[in-house]
C-alpha cells in the first residue's frame, strides 16, 4: 500500500506540470511536504510498534493526507480552505475514485479515506471507528510537525508571505486572536493576521498531538526553544505556555 501510494501519487502530481514540466513553487512545496510528512509517519509509527497492516495504512494517508490540495490551487489558486473548499474531504473524494484500490484493501479503505477527510479539522470526533480516528490522529501529528519546521525555515529566511501570502511579517498579537486563548485556550486562523499570530497558533497545536514519539520530535527540532525566542512571553500568553509545558512535562 505504502509503495502503491507512492507511485501514484509522484503520477498524479505530475498532471498538474505546465506545458515545460514545471510545477507551480507553491504545489511543489506541497509535494515535498507530502512526502516529509511520510517521513515524520514512519518514526512515529515505528516507535507505536502498530502491526503491519495499520502501519502500512497509517503511511498511506500520511502520505495522500494533502492528495486534496493539487486540485484545491490548480481550480482555486489558494490553500485557504474558507475562501476555496475543504480539501480534506476533496483528497477523500479524489481517492475514493482515482486510487488504484485492490480487494485486499477493503479493510483499510474506508480508514485511510476517513483519516484523510478528518486530517484538516479543528477538532477529531470523539466517537467513531476507532481504526479510522488512529490513523487520523497519526497523520495530524505527522503533518503537524512538518508544518512548524517548514514555518520556522520560511521565517528564518525572511520569506513567510511566499509560504502564507495573507500574513503580515511584521506586528504583535492581534487583540481578536488574545480574546480567543483567554476565553477558551484555542485560537482561530480567522483571527490570524501576523507572523507571530500564527506562530501562537501554532503552539497551540502542541496540546492537540497525540502520541508520544510525535513529542519526541518536537523536542529534538528545538522549535519550542525557537519559538520562545521568537515570541517572548507576555501576560497575555503565559496561560498558553503553562499548558504546553505541563503537556510537554506529561508525555516524558
Amino acid at each position: 500500500m505504502r509503495h502503491r501510494s507512492e507511485l501514484w501519487l509522484a503520477d498524479y502530481i505530475d498532471t498538474f506540470r505546465d506545458d515545460s514540466g514545471r510545477l507551480h513553487p507553491l504545489v511543489e512545496m506541497k509535494r515535498t511536504h507530502s512526502w516529509r510528512v511520510l517521513a515524520n509517519a514512519e518514526r512515529i509509527v515505528g516507535a507505536l510498534g502498530w502491526d503491519e497492516e495499520l502501519s502500512d495504512g497509517a503511511l498511506a494517508a500520511s502520505l495522500l493526507h494533502d492528495t486534496g490540495r493539487f486540485p484545491q490551487f490548480a481550480t482555486y489558486g489558494t490553500y485557504y480552505d474558507g475562501s476555496s473548499v475543504d480539501h480534506g474531504r476533496l483528497g477523500a473524494d479524489v481517492l475514493a475514485v482515482s486510487f488504484p484500490w485492490r480487494g485486499g484493501d477493503a479493510g483499510l479503505r474506508e480508514a485511510i479515506l476517513g483519516a484523510v477527510r478528518l486530517h484538516n479539522r479543528r477538532e477529531l470526533p470523539t466517537e467513531g471507528d476507532e481504526r479510522t480516528l488512529r490513523l487520523a490522529r497519526l497523520v495530524r501529528d505527522s503533518d503537524k510537525m512538518d508544518v512548524l519546521n517548514l514555518v520556522r525555515r520560511y521565517a528564518e529566511e525572511g520569506r513567510i508571505n511566499d509560504l502564507l501570502p495573507k500574513i503580515t511579517p511584521d506586528g504583535g498579537h492581534s487583540p481578536e486572536l488574545l480574546r480567543e486563548f483567554s476565553t477558551d485556550g484555542r485560537g482561530s486562523y480567522r483571527n490570524v493576521r501576523t507572523l507571530q499570530d500564527f506562530l501562537l497558533l501554532q503552539l497551540s497545536w502542541v496540546l492537540d498531538l497525540n502520541y508520544g514519539p510525535s513529542f519526541c520530535l518536537l523536542k529534538g527540532s528545538g522549535w519550542l526553544q525557537w519559538v520562545e525566542a521568537r515570541l517572548g512571553r507576555g501576560a497575555e500568553t503565559e496561560k498558553l505556555w503553562r499548558s504546553v509545558e505541563d503537556r510537554m512535562a506529561s508525555e516524558e
